[in-house]
């Protein structure tokens, strides 16, 4: 598998895994996920993996990641994002995974990755949105919710609907 990092030249086939694996009420616009890649430049915070040239490179898998404070979580489908000053978390913000390669360990290699990346950046913790019932999933690999949501992070959380969870994982 070639995993690298997300170029402005991958959204085309982001977005036509994005429709593959999320339900149209959470589908973004390319200009949502150009901001995120416009503010995380060099980070290491987004990936692509593809399979090798020899076996036709598509894209089976993704993560969208940036640092962000709690209070500039980006809403779903937001077409700016800003990268805070001093920002507290890494925010998974979306990872997809094709159908046919979810037997190939994919999501796991691409959460070290962005576990890397956090520690690099100097982040004690990462955190995501679980939506489309993946709650006990993200528990599997060490997230929980949080005690207590801030005002603003619960509002940021209603634009992914009512049963979306905002989870998080600390490094020790």
């Amino acid at each position: 598998m070639d995993f690298h990092a997300m170029t402005p030249a991958d959204l085309d086939a982001v977005l036509a895994l994005q429709q593959r694996c999320y339900g149209v009420s959470f589908l973004e616009c390319r200009e949502a996920f150009a901001a995120k890649l416009a503010v995380t430049e060099g980070l290491g915070c987004c990936w692509l993996a593809r399979r090798p040239a020899s076996e036709g490179s598509e894209p089976l898998a993704y993560a969208v990641s940036l640092p962000v404070c709690e209070a500039t979580l980006p809403a779903l489908d937001a077409p700016h994002c800003e990268r805070p000053a001093s920002p507290t978390l890494l925010y998974l913000h979306d990872m997809a995974v094709a159908p046919e390669a979810r037997s190939l360990g994919l999501a796991a290699r691409l959460l070290a990755r962005l576990a890397d990346s956090a520690r690099a950046l100097g982040l004690p913790r990462m955190g995501l949105v679980a939506v489309q019932g993946s709650v006990p999933y993200w528990q599997r690999q060490g997230f929980a919710e949080p005690a207590l949501l801030t005002a603003p992070l619960a509002d940021k959380l209603a634009s992914f609907g009512t049963n979306a969870r905002f989870l998080t994982q600390s490094f020790r």
